[in-house]
């Protein structure tokens, strides 16, 4: 069983709302014997970011539904996250300033849709096209802070080009459909991954 000493430790008035419930969810799995006290914070870790990023997708859904472009949004997360876990890229240091960003960034696929209806197909393309070689050329970035090991570089190189790619034909599918407002969402997202794997070259160069 998991001691009261161990618990107080780790607690304090500064304790971030996250971490405090995953260490109670995990002091109760320990306690309950569902796992082994040993990978107490193993789980911890796993339970806190499982907290981070439900909030951060029901952030991003009240957004969607605020703005009346839920769609978009969904369109975007699905886009962005499938692509960007392999990938990589910048990381913001901080959770508050990575939640920030986050939202933050919503308005570009909530809106490119219809500041982008004047804008001729050509520049799209090329900007497409352009973002897509970033893409398929620099995955993955690695953190500075988790290094990847020549097989974990090539595996994870083939599957963002594979995600890539059959991002580019439901691109294309959406663009022959017309709907517009789901392209520009997914295509957004393309062009933010490009941006942050860019950032996050120089910044690892810069640090190793």
């Amino acid at each position: 069983m998991v001691q009261k000493g161990y618990e107080n430790s780790k607690g304090g008035d500064g304790m971030k709302v996250e971490t405090a419930v995953a260490e109670k969810i995990t002091i109760k799995l320990v306690n309950s014997g569902v796992i082994s006290e040993i990978d107490t914070e193993l789980y911890k870790y796993g339970i806190e970011n499982g907290i981070i990023i439900t909030g951060n997708l029901l952030a991003s859904f009240l957004f969607g539904l605020i703005t009346g472009r839920l769609g978009n949004i969904l369109v975007f997360l699905f886009f962005y996250g499938t692509l960007r876990s392999y990938s990589g890229g910048l990381h913001c240091k901080g959770r508050k300033e990575c939640f920030l960003l986050s939202i933050i960034i919503l308005f570009i696929p909530a809106y490119l849709g219809d500041m982008a209806i004047n804008i001729p197909l050509m520049p799209v393309i090329i900007c497409g096209v352009v973002a897509v070689t970033m893409i398929l050329g620099l995955s993955p970035v690695e953190s500075v802070n988790k290094p990847l090991d020549e097989e974990e570089r090539k595996y994870y190189k083939r599957i963002s080009r594979c995600i890539a790619e059959w991002q580019i034909c439901v691109l294309v599918m959406f663009y022959c459909l017309d709907m517009l407002n789901y392209f520009y969402a997914g295509y957004s997202s393309l062009l933010l991954v490009a941006i942050f794997l860019i950032i996050g070259k120089i910044v690892t160069k810069h640090y190793t």
